[in-house]
């Protein structure tokens, strides 16, 4: 069995719209930073979760940069998650 870590994200929306425009603009932060998360969207529930493939599936400083932008993202999209 292997061992895995990661930081997960998980996100409920008001609509499904905001839920890809939030998605979008984690895209553009993972495309800056040259690492991208594992997605999942169903609906208005978002599911990012980070881990450095390349590392053994383990949390690396690039997951830690793209948590950071996400929060970022999460502040400007507050008025758009469901409670």
């Amino acid at each position: 069995m292997e061992r895995e870590e990661a930081i997960v994200f998980r996100f409920k929306f008001k609509r499904y719209l905001d839920a890809i425009e939030f998605l979008r603009r984690v895209a553009e932060a993972a495309e800056r930073l040259n690492h991208h998360p594992d997605v999942e969207l169903r609906y208005v529930n978002l599911t990012l979760r980070l881990t450095t493939h390349d590392a053994g599936n383990k949390v690396t400083e690039r997951d830690l940069q793209l948590a950071g932008e996400i929060q970022k993202a999460v502040e400007e999209f507050r008025d758009r998650l469901a409670q």
